[in-house]
């Protein structure tokens, strides 16, 4: 005969479990893989005739620490999944968002597209209007991707921004390439801090627009966090 109490094995899990645990999607996971492992040794000890009360006290001390055996289902997941979360969360999107943003630029080169002069000063630049008027989109992108795979906030940012930083990362390279070979001078310092605002910061800016709306949670994200 079934229990007329039967315990709500996931509402116990989510009591026991640090907050600080595992990302949403993995928590939940996690949550439902140990109620079931719980709800498993309850079943037996009732089938051996022991009360319900002892069950469940029995059945609670089976776990010594709940973190620990979190963790330990956690990590044993993503053995098994070889896209473990980072990956989900943060180096696809951005590489999604890189490669489109990559393969406008590119068109717009093959096309013959004339990019608009600007000087400053002694110093002239190369401003491509459109490929800028498009980032915004393969901002949107990254960040979307990023926050259906249940990224953080600062995933969905760095994938959204992932075509920026990759030419920061390559401007970080530059320069100090390029003071040992040319060596040191006012006129290449500003110019190379022109480019990285023409490159970098301006770019930037445009991914950032786009990412924006994908840096809030959505209401799945809430539901389980609050569940």
């Amino acid at each position: 005969m079934p229990d007329s109490k039967t315990p709500d094995w996931k509402a116990i899990v989510r009591q026991r479990m640090s907050a600080s645990g595992p990302s949403c999607d993995a928590r939940e996971e996690v949550i439902a893989e140990l109620a079931g492992h719980l709800e498993e040794t309850y079943e037996a000890a009732r089938s051996q005739g022991i009360m319900e009360d002892a069950a469940l006290e029995f059945t609670l001390q089976e776990v010594n620490d709940w973190r620990v055996l979190a963790a330990n289902i956690h990590r044993a997941q993503l053995k098994e999944d070889p896209m473990n979360s980072r990956t989900k969360t943060l180096w696809l999107p951005g590489m999604i968002s890189l490669l489109g943003a990559s393969l406008l630029l590119m068109a717009l080169q093959r096309t013959n597209f004339q990019p608009r002069l600007i000087w400053f000063g002694h110093m002239a630049m190369l401003f491509y209007w459109p490929w800028l008027a498009g980032l915004p989109a393969f901002g949107a992108l990254g960040g979307f991707l990023s926050r259906r795979a249940h990224g953080s906030t600062r995933a969905r940012l760095a994938a959204g921004l992932s075509p920026a930083l990759v030419l920061l990362a390559a401007f970080a390279v530059i320069l100090p390439v390029g003071l040992a070979v040319d060596g040191f001078s006012l006129f290449r310092l500003a110019y190379f801090c022109l480019s990285v605002t023409n490159w970098v910061v301006l770019p930037a800016f445009a991914l950032l627009l786009g990412a924006l709306p994908f840096l809030r949670e959505s209401s799945t994200d809430s539901e389980q966090r609050t569940a």
